[in-house]
This record gives C-alpha cells, structure tokens and sequence, in this order.
C-alpha cells in the first residue's frame, strides 16, 4: 500500500469515525488533540490497521507515540 493510499484510507476511517469534527485531517495533524483519537479510538484504529494490512498489530507502551499522528502509524507499523 503506498503512503498515499493509506492516508486516503485512514483519514476516510477517521472522519467516518467522528463525523463531528470539521477540517482536514493531514499526515501531522494531531490525532489525539484535534479529537480523531481516544482510548476507543485507539483500539478500533488498531483493528483497522490489522485489516489494511492483514495482519495482527502489536503495540506496546513505546509504540505509543506513533499513534499521535497519520504519519507515525504508517512509519511504524505499515511502511517497515
């Protein structure tokens, strides 16, 4: 999947998920305090990256920051 296409994809997911929030979602917008994300959030974003990619996503305490941005989710756990 290019980097492209995940954005697309991801940010579709993300503003279907809180279509009360107006604005662009871009690779650095901060998820977390633009209201993209939450503890809930976090976990249905996680499974919507075990099915962009198709396979299971292990995130620990370090991969946490990863998460605050587009960007650092596909760095972290689609690009490698």
């Amino acid at each position: 999947m290019s980097e492209a296409e995940f954005y697309a994809r991801m940010g579709a997911f993300l503003r279907e998920r809180r279509p009360d929030l107006s604005g662009e979602i871009d690779p650095t917008t901060q998820l977390w305090e633009a209201g993209y994300l939450d503890s809930f959030g976090l976990i249905e974003a996680i499974a919507f990256l075990e099915e962009l990619t198709g396979h299971p996503v292990q995130v620990g305490a370090d991969d946490l920051p990863s998460f605050f941005t587009m960007k650092g989710i596909f760095e972290g756990f689609v690009a490698p």
